[in-house]
Parts: structure tokens; C-alpha cells; sequence
């Protein structure tokens, strides 16, 4: 095989990664805004009660009044979810200083309801603000595969997901924790190798394109894993440089 082949390759390869890169931030941004709809959706509600009860009370200005400071209120809620919802998913070509504690609960936020469904608990434990220069969708697009991880990997009898956020020396940290059975000792070695993985579903491009996307901001994704002892479960890290 000739230079010229293996560049022909090589950019192929290239120009699939992009392409899996683009297919997963559709797919978090398609559940993200499932979520965002959820958060929308109970101010509006109050929004349009208040409007029902200012209507049929005209006729008493100090109870239209206090409706209208609640609708107010909850005008605010909504313009927060919505900047919120576009600061994470406009593309961003140059990183912006986002804080991880927020992009952390965001990702709480997009995968709630499963969460919920599997009986899962999760431990915030933030010491905020951890602020670094990041692109948010692709961080948040590695939290959220970080987290929907943790949840396939909980046995039916221990349920409990850790979420960590905070400052480091030079750094900024998130971590992602379970207390599940941890991962199998063959495929230690070549978890972040495409292709990998334990799920029957799975694609095994997801810690892959993890690592990628934190390598590309300059930062480090690492794990630690135990099937026995006092700890038990999977604990991945992502140490980004600091903002400031």
C-alpha cells in the first residue's frame, strides 16, 4: 500500500469520525430537549391557570396583581430553561467559560426520568464553581454517555450513581461514580479502543468519542474500577484546565 493509499484512508477515517461525533450530539441534543420540554412545560401550565384566574377575578385588583407577579416570575423560569437549552446547543467553533457543576446538573436533568424509572439515587456532592473553557455540547454530550454507562452497568440490588464537581490543583474535575458490579478485568485494557463494549445494544464508540472530545479540550478521561473488596463499582473522571 502506497503513501498516497494511506492518506486516502486516513482521511476517510477521519471524515467517519466527524460524522459519528455529529450523529451522537443529535442524538443527546434529541433528549435534551425532551427534557427541556418537561422543565417548559410546568411554568406554562401555572402561566395559563394564572391567566384563567385573572380573568374570571377582574374585578379584584389585588388579587389580578398578584397574579400577574407570578406570571412574572415565571416568565423569568422560562427565559433561564431557554438560554439555558441555547448556550449548550448553538455549535460553538471557539470554547466559552461554561461552569461543570451546571453542566453536570443539566445532564441530571436530560436523563431524570430514567433515572427515576430504574429507582436509581444519586449523590450530588458540587463544590462549585468549577469553571473551565469548554465547547458545553461536548461536554455535556460526554457526561450524558458517562451517566446512561452507570445506569446499564447497576446491578438490580444497588442503585446509586455519584455525581462530583469541583476545583483540583490546576484543574477542574467531573466525575461520574456507581457502585455496580465493575468492569470485567478483559476489558480493562481496551475500554476507550471503538468497538468495545459489554452492552448487547451497544456500539462501543461511546468512551471512545469520549476521550476524543476531552483530549480535543485539552484534558484527560480516566477510570478506576473494582469487582471486589470494601469498593465496589466504576468511577470515570474528566480533569479539564481551569478557566482561570
Amino acid at each position: 500500500m502506497g503513501a498516497a493509499d494511506v492518506q486516502e484512508l486516513q482521511e476517510k477515517l477521519d471524515r467517519v469520525e466527524r460524522a459519528l461525533e455529529r450523529s451522537e450530539r443529535i442524538a443527546v441534543a434529541s433528549r435534551f430537549a425532551g427534557a427541556i420540554m418537561h422543565e417548559v412545560n410546568n411554568p406554562l401550565e401555572a402561566i395559563t391557570n394564572l391567566v384563567y384566574l385573572a380573568r374570571e377575578q377582574r374585578n379584584e385588583p389585588e388579587l389580578v396583581l398578584e397574579y400577574m407577579t407570578t406570571i412574572e416570575e415565571q416568565l423569568r423560569v422560562l427565559g433561564r430553561v431557554t438560554n439555558q437549552a441555547l448556550s449548550y446547543h448553538r455549535e460553538q467553533v471557539e470554547p466559552k467559560t461554561f461552569d461543570l457543576v451546571q453542566i453536570a446538573q443539566s445532564a441530571l436533568k436530560l436523563h431524570a426520568d430514567k433515572l427515576s424509572r430504574h429507582g436509581i439515587t444519586v449523590d450530588r456532592h458540587f463544590r462549585g464553581p468549577a469553571l473551565a473553557k469548554v465547547r458545553a455540547n461536548e461536554i455535556l454530550q460526554v457526561v450524558s454517555n458517562l451517566i446512561l454507562n452507570a445506569v446499564d452497568a447497576l446491578a438490580e440490588h444497588t442503585r446509586r450513581i455519584s455525581i462530583r464537581a469541583g476545583r483540583c490543583s490546576g484543574c477542574v474535575y467531573l466525575a461520574v461514580a456507581d457502585n455496580g458490579p465493575g468492569i470485567q478485568p478483559s476489558h480493562v485494557n481496551r475500554l476507550f479502543e471503538p468497538y468495545v463494549t459489554t452492552k448487547q445494544a451497544g456500539t462501543g464508540l461511546g468512551l471512545w468519542l469520549s476521550r476524543r472530545l476531552i483530549s480535543n479540550h485539552h484534558g484527560a478521561l480516566r477510570f478506576r474500577t473494582s469487582q471486589q473488596g470494601k469498593w465496589q463499582g466504576t468511577t470515570f473522571r474528566i480533569n479539564l484546565p481551569t478557566a482561570d
